[in-house]
């Protein structure tokens, strides 16, 4: 074999051996995406099959991911973060962002989404650093952003908390199917959100899913992952 040769079939080598090296990483992202893919199929399928097969089996229609068929885009509202900054939602563009409306003393749903979100945030594994998970406060006369900020960090240190007036906060969850009622007819008193989803807003900033409060951390977990990766 010429010294030319030899050098050339060096080369290939050399550039066969980087390419697989350099694509591992892709493949294996590939493989997650497939596992993750099938395992939304096989809910989907036993979900048909399951009312079948077992009549008592009952399946909530609502308790799974709701695909929105126009990804909407939020209004464009700049709200102050619990260190007091201006901030709004494009921010977070690159990011997956979970969201839903609350307020500091909002029993029994608010705490139960911030568990959720822990549970989402442990079920989403390496995936969890492209996601950010998002309270906005309706009741920012009564919802300091500071103690907002004290409330979503209980649960983990890196949940963040927004507010803005409620002339801005409260028609920004309307848009996003949210009802906000007030307590009493009296002046001042607190707002209550009833928030039936939680609101997934895709790398671009577009509405693209929502989810109920019960559905399996792991489900929205999957969800997210996939669609990270387009």
């Amino acid at each position: 074999m010429t010294p030319l040769k030899t050098t050339a079939y060096a080369c290939f080598a050399t550039l066969l051996c980087a390419g697989m090296i350099a694509g591992a990483p892709i493949a294996g992202r590939l493989a997650q995406l497939g596992v993750v893919r099938a395992r939304m199929h096989l809910r989907m399928a036993w979900r048909t099959i399951a009312p079948l097969a077992l009549p008592e089996y009952t399946d909530a229609p609502l308790q799974r991911a709701i695909h929105l068929h126009a990804p909407l885009r939020p209004p464009n509202v700049t709200f102050v973060n619990g260190h007091m900054d201006p901030f709004t939602l494009d921010e977070l563009r690159g990011y997956g962002v979970l969201l839903f409306f609350g307020t500091r003393d909002c029993d029994g749903l608010c705490p139960h989404v911030l568990k959720q979100f822990t549970r989402v945030k442990a079920a989403l594994g390496a995936h969890a650093s492209r996601v950010r998970f998002v309270m906005i406060g309706v009741d920012a006369g009564r919802d300091r952003p500071h103690s907002l900020l004290r409330l979503v960090r209980s649960y983990d240190p890196d949940f963040m908390a927004l507010t803005a007036d409620a002339q801005t906060a409260v028609p920004f969850a309307h848009k996003h199917g949210v009802t906000v009622l007030q307590a009493s007819r009296q002046t001042g008193s607190a707002l209550v959100p009833l928030t039936p989803y939680i609101i997934y807003l895709n790398p671009q900033g577009l509405w693209t899913m929502c989810f109920p409060p019960d559905v399996p951390a792991e489900e929205i977990a999957d969800e997210i992952i996939y669609s990270l990766a387009f």
